[in-house]
């Protein structure tokens, strides 16, 4: 009788889990940064495969500022650009240093599982370094995933 009870339980518990496990939707809300004292950001707010925004940031060090724009991509390619694509000085004003919101874009779509929506804070470094773009110097490219 014990062990009959005691399998009745942990099929019942299996199938609880089994439950729980499947009524728990993917979710399209992240957060990442990419960078050491400089990063790219990129946060992304919705639920389920459904993207509300996406919003560029730049982590900045202790009270520093930066010369530049963010541009956001999805699934490699050219979403849209911060201030326009026109560089703008981001700045920390906190001794910690801060992540400063360069652009946010209300997107109100659904998109496939699996889309990869990044952020790239282009710094303007007037740099011709290898790496550089038009004088202009990646901090990386922060990704989220949908779903």
């Amino acid at each position: 009788m014990n062990n009959t009870l005691a399998r009745t339980a942990a099929v019942a518990a299996a199938t609880l889990g089994l439950t729980f496990s499947v009524a728990t939707p993917a979710l399209a809300s992240a957060d990442k940064c990419k960078g050491d004292a400089y990063a790219s950001c990129v946060a992304v707010n919705g639920s389920k495969l459904h993207v509300n925004s996406i919003k560029s940031r730049v982590a900045l060090y202790s009270r520093t500022c930066r010369y530049g724009h963010s541009q956001v991509l999805i699934n490699g390619r050219h979403y849209a650009d911060s201030n326009g694509g026109r560089d703008k000085e981001y700045c920390s004003k906190s001794v910690f240093g801060a992540e400063v919101t360069t652009g946010t874009w209300n997107v109100n779509r659904n998109y496939a599982r699996g889309t990869k929506i990044c952020s790239k804070f282009w710094w303007s470094s007037g740099s011709t370094k290898p790496g550089s773009v038009n004088g202009h110097t990646s901090f990386g490219t922060a990704c989220a995933t949908v779903g």
